[in-house]
């Protein structure tokens, strides 16, 4: 039986959950209530939010600390916290009205991955994969024919990429060259049964094992290097969206999760934040995006 602890307060789609070292709080959005916020991860009491004029997908740190990479419906931007001010670095994509973003990693060199979904007509399989680094100032799109996008994330040693298609239900794995900006030899690496449920958001921890949380089954699922399924952390929630580690140590795990009012007949009160308490882990420091 998974130990947990969980949040008094709940959310229509958390997502994009990330530890800022800089502040010491845990970043999450709500998609749909186009907020941000920042929690303290002792007392889970939410120190600050903002609400922004359009969906958010994500957020991620920069080497300023007063500013957060975020990624908008309509595109990235920058927002400073400081002064409550978003100020938006490019819109290339989504190249579609009806898509949005939807979840993001930032590598090594300070350049941001992320990838775009469908937000009405899921049905359709016009989402891509990514990236853009200020020193280009330009998108470039590496991979479509996605559904719904989540990941992506890369590997320690920067060799692969990982990404989801949850429509799919398959997380894929390239080889990458991260210096020269290509990605190549795309093969999935886990397929799920997208009748019980589907990959979500990822991470990975210090010894490489990849954490992925399954959104319809209700848990997060830790797997090795080579695929293989180790553990299996079951919360009382179906609808689990993405995972991080976090706090001093980088040895405490954060689930955040959506409301299953909004996806099916389900009890009003969930979309709660989880500390899972016995995964005996430790993560690695989020790379900051190079304003």
């Amino acid at each position: 039986m998974t130990e947990f602890r969980s949040s008094n307060h709940y959310h229509n789609l958390a997502e994009g959950i990330i530890w800022d070292h800089h502040s010491g709080l845990l970043l999450f959005v709500d998609i749909l209530s186009k907020k941000l916020f920042m929690m303290d991860i002792n007392s889970f009491n939410i120190i600050e939010e903002y609400l922004l004029d359009e969906y958010i997908g994500w957020v991620q740190i920069t080497n300023k600390p007063e500013l957060y990479l975020v990624g908008m419906k309509s595109g990235i931007a920058l927002f400073d916290i400081q002064k409550s001010k978003l100020n938006y670095i490019n819109k290339d994509i989504p190249q579609y009205s009806n898509q949005r973003l939807n979840d993001s990693f930032v590598d090594t060199n300070g350049k941001v991955w992320y990838g775009t979904m469908e937000q009405g007509a899921i049905q359709l399989y016009n989402g891509v994969l990514a990236n853009y680094s200020s020193a280009d100032k330009k998108v470039i799109i590496h991979d479509d024919d996605y559904g719904i996008t989540n990941g992506p994330i890369i590997n320690h040693q920067n060799n692969y990429l990982f990404h989801t298609d949850s429509k799919k239900g398959i997380v894929y794995k390239f080889s990458l060259d991260l210096d020269k900006n290509l990605l190549y030899n795309k093969s999935p690496f886990i397929e799920f049964d997208t009748n019980s449920g589907v990959p979500d958001g990822m991470c990975f921890d210090k010894k490489g094992d990849l954490f992925i949380a399954i959104w319809g089954e209700g848990c997060v699922k830790k797997y090795s290097e080579s695929g293989e399924m180790i553990e299996v952390f079951k919360l009382p929630e179906k609808f689990i969206t993405i995972v991080c580690f976090a706090g001093k140590n980088l040895d405490r795990f954060f689930v955040t999760t959506a409301a299953g009012s909004r996806f099916e007949n389900l009890e009003k009160n969930s979309g709660y934040v989880y500390e899972i308490l016995d995964h005996g882990c430790k993560g690695v420091i989020a790379n900051e995006f190079l304003v």
